[in-house]
């Protein structure tokens, strides 16, 4: 009689790789989802980075300093730290802008490798040097959902004027292409330096500091890798100034001739050490606005001789005038800096190399999540570009010692694991919360042991998709389009696996719900509504009523965007009035209301 074998496990081809894992350095814990992605991505190599320390220790060297790894207040409170000098009178100390110090669960679980060894966030283990293979299509990929989204770059100069950036040959230079170039003169990935863009001042519209350049007294200056930024977007900009000084007591003149190369106009005595901003090169002469260490915009401006002024710090291309010389500079001193001994943008936030000399330290992110979060924007740029399955090399860390590499997996409990009931792990009674004219908030029933959630929001209107991650049941979406269509489903991340989506829900971008300050009636007659204003409407309407219902209503008013008080006239005179209000925005020739404001009522004089 015949008898049938069950399959092994794994496929001897499987099985062999395992042990070429094994050689290379990999414990166990790691392999299994090593040896998924080589099923799938035959050509990926997986190189062990021994760091020579073990888990324990790196977490306590990088967490030494609590100020040093920090994380967005949009996470769960498990990610805080709650120690004396990071929580105080039961609330969170803010290290950075919207950012408190990270507890020792959230550098563990960002800094374990083991966490992120799937094909999108398994990239922040790839080598950030130069790539032929990388393409300008994979750069706008990256940049889709940004202000430079196929666009040409157009900025600010330092005379305050808009211009745009053109090439050696005068023509007009597209973000994208901008980066491909940098990256193949400096030797660094272009997808790199397009996803630590993105990550460090992506959003629709150029506003924060970085960008704008016209934060004074630094206009004209751009820090689009926020380098230098300690204490918020100022301080980075006056990074990317260069740090320009007087060194010895001078004098500064209101105006230049350039046919004799002199000066004169107005004088201004400037002490030694007096800060300034490059504004122009005139010859021997800087034109420059003076400035003081709180930033103080009304410093005068004037010509002052090279000779005398301070400009160690103008390296990496600084002052960086232009997003194009950000851009570039930027990719100088990241090269410089990094990629010799932290090479991968995991080692640049988690620096476990020894041989850099600076264990622990020389980190250029605070932020623990950074790495997860560009490791996907370049997962896309390849993906999109068509090259995710070609070969790629991975540098993961291993450690001395993990937590678990001695113990056997468990199998899951089969009481707890939801898995097998698929309808408990998809996110339901997704619901539109509220709306504004540049955001969407969400919230949602709360999965069962679910590890953070995934937002994939469709722009119905333009036809593009983008997503968000966060860790609570509810989320809120900013920098969306006024008017703008958008399609939302949500699924749940739990037990090392993306769950399926949530039904979707729609929503558009259209005015909140209104609020009206005060009601009265200031004469005979007349009946005085002021509500509060809001940015970027089109303009608001009232309507009077002589019933709670609405249902006999004597009036309706359209008032422009630029009020927020109106007074009516003609009404009766000891009627009592019930009044609402709404703002409206104006999208393709039609108009869209926000929600009405609760109704307030008035008697008549």
């Amino acid at each position: 009689m015949l008898t049938m074998s069950l399959a092994p496990a794994f496929t001897a081809s499987a099985a062999s790789y395992r042990e070429k894992l094994k050689k290379e350095g990999f414990p166990e814990s790691y392999i299994d989802s090593l040896v998924s992605l080589h099923k799938k991505y035959p050509e990926w190599e997986f190189k062990a980075f021994k760091t020579g320390v073990s888990f324990s220790s790196a977490v306590s060297g990088e967490r030494s300093s609590h100020s040093k790894q920090i994380i967005e207040n949009s996470y769960s409170s498990k990610y805080f730290c709650s120690c004396s000098n990071c929580k105080k009178n039961g609330k969170y100390v803010y290290r950075y802008s919207g950012c408190y110090a990270a507890s020792d669960w959230a550098v563990k679980h960002f800094m374990d490798p083991r966490n992120w060894l799937d094909e999108k966030h398994i990239f922040q283990f790839e080598s950030n040097k130069y790539s032929s293979s990388h393409t300008q299509k994979g750069v706008e990929s990256i940049i889709k959902n940004t202000w430079m989204n196929n666009a040409q770059i157009r900025y600010v100069n330092t005379s305050g004027k808009k211009v745009y950036y053109t090439d050696s040959s005068g023509k007009k230079l597209k973000y994208s292409k901008a980066i491909m170039q940098v990256a193949k003169a400096e030797n660094v990935s272009a997808y790199y330096l397009a996803s630590r863009i993105v990550k460090e001042v992506g959003a629709t519209t150029p506003k924060v500091s970085g960008t704008c350049g016209t934060k004074k007294p630094f206009t004209g200056i751009y820090n689009y890798y926020s380098i230098g930024a300690t204490s918020g977007g100022m301080s980075g900009l006056e990074w990317a100034s260069g740090f320009l000084l007087a060194n010895k007591k001078t004098v500064m003149y209101s105006k230049y001739d350039s046919k004799t190369g002199k000066c004169s106009g107005k004088k201004t005595k400037i002490k030694s050490g007096q800060r300034m901003v490059y504004i122009g090169t005139y010859g021997k002469k800087y034109k420059v606005k003076l400035y003081s260490g709180t930033y103080t915009t009304n410093g005068a401006v004037g010509y002052v001789n090279k000779s005398v002024l301070r400009t160690t710090y103008f390296n990496y291309s600084r002052p960086w005038t232009s997003p194009y010389k950000s851009i570039k500079g930027g990719a100088e001193y990241l090269s410089d800096k990094y990629l010799t001994y932290q090479y991968t943008t995991y080692l640049e936030k988690f620096n476990l190399n020894k041989s850099s000399g600076s264990l622990y330290n020389h980190e250029y992110m605070q932020n623990v999540d950074a790495p997860s979060h560009e490791a996907v924007s370049k997962y896309n740029a390849y993906n999109n570009a068509g090259q995710l399955s070609k070969k790629k090399i991975f540098n993961i860390p291993v450690f001395t010692s993990m937590p678990g590499d001695s113990k056997k997996k468990t199998k899951p409990d089969t009481k707890t694991d939801d898995n097998k009931k698929t309808s408990s792990s998809v996110v339901k009674n997704l619901k539109v919360k509220g709306t504004s004219i540049t955001s969407i908030t969400l919230k949602w029933k709360k999965v069962s042991n679910a590890d953070k959630y995934y937002i994939c929001v469709n722009n119905l209107t333009k036809g593009t998709t983008f997503g968000k991650t966060v860790t609570e049941n509810k989320g809120k979406l900013n920098g969306l389009t006024k008017g703008n269509v958008y399609s939302i489903k949500v699924r749940a991340y739990r037990n090392g696996k993306w769950q399926k989506y949530s039904k979707t829900v729609k929503a558009r971008c259209k005015p909140p719900k209104q609020k009206i300050k005060s009601l009265s009636s200031p004469g005979r007659g007349l009946i005085k509504t002021v509500w509060k204003k809001k940015k970027g409407v089109d303009g608001y309407q009232l309507v009077y009523s002589r019933d709670k219902e609405f249902k006999n209503v004597v009036a309706r008013r359209n008032i422009k965007a630029s009020a927020s008080s109106y007074t009516g006239r003609n009404f009766t005179k000891g009627v009592t009035y019930y009044i609402k209000v709404r703002s409206y925005i104006k999208f393709n020739g039609k108009k869209y209301y926000g929600k009405y404001s609760d109704v307030k009522t008035v008697k008549s004089k």
